[in-house]
């Protein structure tokens, strides 16, 4: 696979609390993909962040050096997804004085053929094949919850007083689970993680019409261009992979 991955700080925010990683393999083939965006303000949130994105390279290589089941990985996850929980609420209370820091965080996992999909928060992951786009990731946000419910449309979400809570975070609960899901790959498939400054000024279209007319290698750097002519209000990092 191959990919094109940029961060950039934005319009409006005096820093950037995103952090994102591609782990390789040992022959230099991308097989891990993970973003992860801060919060909790000064540097509690690129902290988190920064605490998630590097624990979970450590397990995208542990699991692709094993011949592992979907039973197995998912254990893994799991167990993975709890430990960096801990330790940025152990962060938090060493460090903020009682304040609370958090991160979201979307990974992409390759073993084999298949991408498996671990999610927490409102990054999102999306595919684009043959033409059309696909959200692969749910939004762990209040008004996901309300258009999911039929209480407000997506367009209203957009001006929601709402818009920017999340229900599901690292760094402020304990036992966690995250959403974990499996992708098959196929042949010219086009994945794309980025967290939630991407996509609040851009639609799905947006982005499907940017990359269907961007030479590939550009795609991230482009994508964050539209995102700041929208407005740019938050950190934008944007990954994209491909066959």
């Amino acid at each position: 696979m191959k990919y094109s991955a940029l961060s950039d700080i934005g319009l409006k925010r005096e820093k950037n609390e995103d952090n994102w990683n591609i782990v390789l393999d040992r022959e230099g083939n991308p097989i891990g993909f993970i973003i992860a965006d801060g919060m909790g303000g000064y540097l509690a949130g690129e902290e988190a962040s920064r605490i998630a994105v590097e624990n979970m390279s450590l397990m995208v290589l542990e699991c692709a050096s094993k011949d592992l089941s979907d039973d197995s990985i998912r254990e893994i996850i799991i167990s993975e997804i709890n430990k960096i929980n801990d330790r940025i609420m152990t962060y938090s209370l060493e460090n903020l004085g009682g304040l609370k820091s958090g991160t979201t965080l979307s990974v992409g996992m390759v073993i084999g053929d298949n991408l498996h999909i671990i999610h927490v928060g409102d990054c999102r992951v999306y595919r684009i094949r043959e033409g059309r786009i696909t959200r692969l990731t749910e939004d762990h946000s209040v008004v996901a919850k309300l258009i999911k419910e039929g209480l407000i449309s997506a367009d209203e979400a957009n001006n929601h007083p709402d818009r920017n809570r999340i229900t599901r975070a690292l760094g402020f609960q304990e036992d966690f689970f995250p959403d974990i899901n499996k992708e098959h790959i196929q042949p010219d498939d086009i994945y794309i993680f980025c967290t939630d400054g991407l996509y609040e000024g851009m639609t799905d279209q947006d982005i499907l019409d940017t990359v269907i007319n961007e030479p590939r290698e550009t795609i991230a750097k482009r994508l964050i261009e539209k995102a700041k002519e929208s407005g740019g209000a938050d950190n934008i990092t944007v990954i994209v992979t491909w066959m």
